[in-house]
This record gives structure tokens, C-alpha cells and sequence, in this order.
């Protein structure tokens, strides 16, 4: 009985494939919310630093 799918030995495996790169409107989102993010923690380290102070 013949196997229904066979794979040829030729064709490379692809474990280890790249994955597909993601759109530029992701990147701008991701790298706009990111520094977002780190402007808000530098202003609440700064107001933390300017509370502990504080005298």
C-alpha cells in the first residue's frame, strides 16, 4: 500500500525557517509605544527621586 503523502528526501526542512518579517505599521507601533513607555518611567523615577528629596 502506497503512502498517500510522501516527501522527497531533496526538499529541505524548514525547523528552522525565519519567520516573516513584520509590517512597518507594527514596527512604528511597537517602537512608538516603547518609548512612550520609557518616557513615562523616566518622569515618574524623576518625580520619585524629587519626592524621596524632598525635605
Amino acid at each position: 500500500m502506497p503512502k498517500k503523502n510522501p516527501v522527497p528526501s531533496t526538499i529541505p526542512h524548514r525547523d528552522h525557517a525565519v519567520p516573516a518579517p513584520a509590517s512597518w505599521r507594527r514596527l512604528v507601533s511597537v517602537a512608538l509605544l516603547t518609548g512612550a513607555v520609557r518616557h513615562i518611567g523616566a518622569l515618574l523615577t524623576g518625580l520619585a527621586v524629587t519626592w524621596w528629596h524632598h525635605d
